[in-house]
């Protein structure tokens, strides 16, 4: 058996990893930028000032391309040692054209469900925690925020939307989750995993907001024995937040509509949720 320090150096070596190379690309793309700003006019620096929001959302999906790609053979690797890669069991078998259709439409159906949990679940929680306070209580998140928000529209998506979900299940999912569960139990690795997961985020906010989902998430990676899932939770959950809350769209709901809003959500998760559990969405002989 593993010394301890081993698994873990084992485990958040990739973390690590990323983390650095993430960092190096960023500082060296600031700089590229800080030496172009230097050999444009005013009007150009007016411009990158006027979108400075913007810029900083294009660089930091510049380092986690960078972050990812280095990381991304043991990514694979450690998908495919776990047996979650699409295209097994029964739809990788020869079967009739009624089976391949009743299996489609039973894949369909549980990622609708799945998309469901991860919307109703993100809206739900973002909604109360606002309601009782919370989100107002982190200085370090009201700056987040305000940057995250303030990139292009069509930036926010794909940065939101694609570049951060694909990412962050790399490693949180992809490479941490399936190496705890190598070395911890199943329940260990859920709760480890979403917490690091939740602080990466940097702020007390986000970080229990994070570890909430970070549960959903481990949790329908292990259902639906896909990475497909996992990516898909994260990105709807991103996509449907900063949708419904550019340009402050939510704060501008009447406070009773939002409290109807957020008991409905969460009612509405927790029904998605019981019903990836007791449909077992996922067999051997039928993954999804």
């Amino acid at each position: 058996p593993w010394s301890s320090i081993k698994k873990t150096v084992y485990i958040l070596l990739p973390l690590l990893v990323y983390y650095l190379v993430h960092d190096m690309a960023e500082i060296l793309l600031w700089g590229a930028l800080n030496l172009l700003a230097g050999c444009v006019g005013d009007a150009e620096l007016a411009f990158l000032k006027a979108n400075s929001y913007t810029v900083r959302g294009m660089i930091s999906g510049l380092a986690i391309l960078c972050g990812v790609a280095v990381i991304s053979p043991g990514v694979a690797a450690e998908i495919h040692a776990g047996g979650s890669e699409e295209g097994t069991g029964m739809a990788k078998r020869a079967v009739s054209g009624k089976d391949r259709q009743r299996v489609n439409e039973k894949r369909v159906t549980a990622y609708m469900v799945l998309g469901a949990l991860s919307f109703l679940s993100a809206l739900g929680l973002n909604l109360l925690f606002d309601l009782i306070g919370f989100t107002e209580s982190s200085v370090s998140f009201t700056q987040t925020a305000t940057a995250q928000f303030g990139v292009e529209f069509g930036v926010g998506l794909v940065l939101y939307g694609i570049l951060s979900p694909l990412a962050e299940e790399a490693v949180f999912r992809g490479l941490i989750y399936n190496r705890m569960k190598r070395c911890f139990s199943y329940l260990i690795a859920v709760v480890v995993s979403s917490l690091l997961f939740g602080c990466y985020h940097g702020n007390l906010v986000q970080a229990v907001y994070g570890t909430i989902l970070g549960i959903f998430i481990a949790y329908s990676y292990e259902k639906y024995e896909s990475f497909a899932a996992p990516v898909l939770f994260h990105a709807v959950a991103n996509v449907s937040i900063f949708v419904m809350t550019y340009g402050n769209k939510l704060a501008q709901i009447d406070r009773t509509i939002r409290i109807v809003m957020a008991i409905v959500s969460l009612i509405g998760a927790a029904g998605c949720l019981i019903w990836i559990t007791k449909k077992n969405c996922v067999k051997n002989k039928d993954k999804l």
